[in-house]
């Protein structure tokens, strides 16, 4: 059982890293949002199992948004086509396409804040203020990024799947039945749009970062214990 210091302490640390990160620091929330489109062009470039199908991310704040979208569907836009417009949180437009249906494309806006930044924000947090030194930290950091950025790709992959799946959509890859786009629909309430999901998505890969990492030292320091006959605790935390 952790002393009542300890975890008041953590806790204290976990809202005061959260809280720094998540102030809007000048140049912060374009950066990362140019980090966020650059990854979801390189993950979705091939839509998982279809090769046909591809996204593109673009920013929806770039006075050069309109050109952009031209060179990404590789035509000149009509006068009356139909741009997404930013709202709110929502920066980022994704483009959806069918090599195997040319002519039409789909527009989803989504948030890179909210969806991505968020729940590394959490992690980060979460991690910067865990008790064991430093050099662990840092280790816990970098585990929990890996995971937590498979979670950000689960919840893009959700947002996606609604539309790439739907009959409704003339750039459809496969056309799901009305139970899997159901099904679909509930998950994406649950992972993508719920704020709630986030955080605890983000304590529960923390706690496998933590976890993953004790262990693997465990493990690590087997052969050491044999040799010596004896382990120390402190052993882990040095």
């Amino acid at each position: 059982m952790l002393p009542p210091k300890l975890i008041i302490r953590f806790a204290v640390l976990v809202v005061v890293f959260y809280s720094m990160l998540m102030i809007p620091w000048p140049g912060l929330e374009r950066g990362y949002s140019g980090i966020f489109r650059a990854g979801g062009d390189a993950v979705f470039s091939r839509f998982w199992f279809w090769p046909s199908g591809n996204v593109h991310f673009l920013d929806l704040y770039s006075p050069t948004l309109v050109k952009d979208l031209a060179a990404v569907i590789g035509r000149e836009l009509p006068p009356n086509a139909r741009i997404a417009q930013p709202e709110g949180v929502k920066d980022t437009v994704m483009i959806l396409m069918n090599r195997d249906k040319p002519g039409t494309i789909g527009q989803l806006r989504t948030g890179s804040r909210y969806i991505g930044y968020e729940p590394m924000a959490a992690v980060i947090a979460l991690s910067l203020a865990t008790p064991i030194v430093w050099r662990r930290r840092i280790w816990v950091v970098v585990w929990g990024l890996f995971w937590i950025h498979i979670f950000i790709a689960l919840r893009l992959s959700l947002i996606l799947a609604g539309d790439f799946f739907s009959p409704a959509k003339k750039y459809a890859l496969t056309h799901a039945s009305p139970f899997w786009l159901r099904s679909l629909g509930r998950a994406e309430e649950v992972f993508s749009d719920n704020p709630t999901a986030t955080l605890v998505v983000a304590v529960f890969i923390w706690l496998i970062a933590v976890v993953g990492l004790f262990g693997w030292s465990a493990w690590r320091s087997k052969p050491a214990v044999s040799a010596g006959g004896s382990s120390s605790p402190a052993a882990l935390t040095k």
